[in-house]
């Protein structure tokens, strides 16, 4: 029950907004057959998604939430390998448009508009190492100049404490990580008859975690191309793409023996609500 608290919480940050002006709601699924964990061979996961961005006077909300079924090679705890875990992980970002707030309508130069964030992401997962990450993440993000669709870059200061499922006389149970830089983009791009879309999240070193082994920079990118079922505009959108991921969790990945780094091929599907 303590370990979704802080999903409450976020639930409740995300309810608690403004109204808002606009909203785009979608839920989505993703198909990921060689996701990988610390000392685990590649696992299977499938991975539903519920994503909500509303604007209003002052810039964006964005709640996003992920539930993850791990297949049984990712083992629940105290289920001997015969069911797989199961994990949340979500965050909510609010964005305050600086053109929005000064009235300037013709953005910042080279920017299309420059936005002040504050994200706080927030997970559980029901194994036997499986973490409770809480992260805050205060930021500025910049809108680049693209004709369609959207592309911005931004950077964080980035806090996380976590805590695991495991302790002992050594090995605490609960690490507050040191503060760092987070950088990260996202984009949405139309090309041809579908859309190219994407993430990129890189996380610098955050001291050492409660093993006292020195985390190392951790990046992680996503790239997918989604088509409209019945055309560019269906509600209904599939496509494919991958997960790339190194040094998950600051482990490093010169020194863990597997399930640090790897890329795992991605199919979705996707619905506007």
């Amino acid at each position: 029950m303590k370990k979704k608290i802080a999903l409450v919480l976020l639930a409740a940050m995300a309810a608690g907004v403004q109204a808002a002006d606009w909203s785009a709601n979608s839920v989505g699924y993703r198909y990921a057959p060689k996701s990988i964990e610390k000392g685990l061979d590649p696992v299977r996961k499938d991975i539903f998604n519920y994503t909500s961005i509303t604007g209003d006077k002052l810039g964006t909300n964005m709640f996003s939430i992920d539930y993850l079924k791990s297949s049984e090679g990712d083992p629940a705890t105290g289920k001997d390998g015969k069911q797989g875990a199961h994990e949340y992980y979500g965050f909510f970002q609010r964005n305050f448009s600086t053109t929005k707030l000064t009235g300037k309508q013709q953005g910042f130069g080279y920017f299309k508009d420059i936005n002040l964030n504050l994200r706080f992401d927030a997970g559980s997962k029901n194994t036997t190492f499986g973490g409770s990450p809480i992260k805050f993440r205060p930021g500025v993000n910049f809108d680049m100049p693209v004709s369609a669709g959207f592309w911005n870059v931004g950077v964080d200061i980035y806090k996380e404490w976590n805590q695991q499922g495991v302790s002992a006389s050594t090995v605490p149970s609960q690490v507050t990580f040191d503060t760092t830089l987070a950088l990260g983009s996202a984009w949405s791009i139309p090309v041809g008859p579908g859309t190219f879309g994407g993430l990129v999240g890189i996380v610098g070193p955050k001291g050492k975690d409660q093993f006292g082994a020195q985390t190392e920079t951790e990046t992680f990118i996503r790239a997918t191309y989604m088509m409209g079922v019945d055309g560019p505009k269906s509600d209904l959108q599939v496509g494919a793409g991958f997960d790339y991921i190194r040094n998950k969790f600051g482990n490093n990945a010169t020194s863990c023996t597997k399930g640090c780094t790897g890329t795992t091929p991605l199919l979705l599907v996707q619905y506007a609500l």
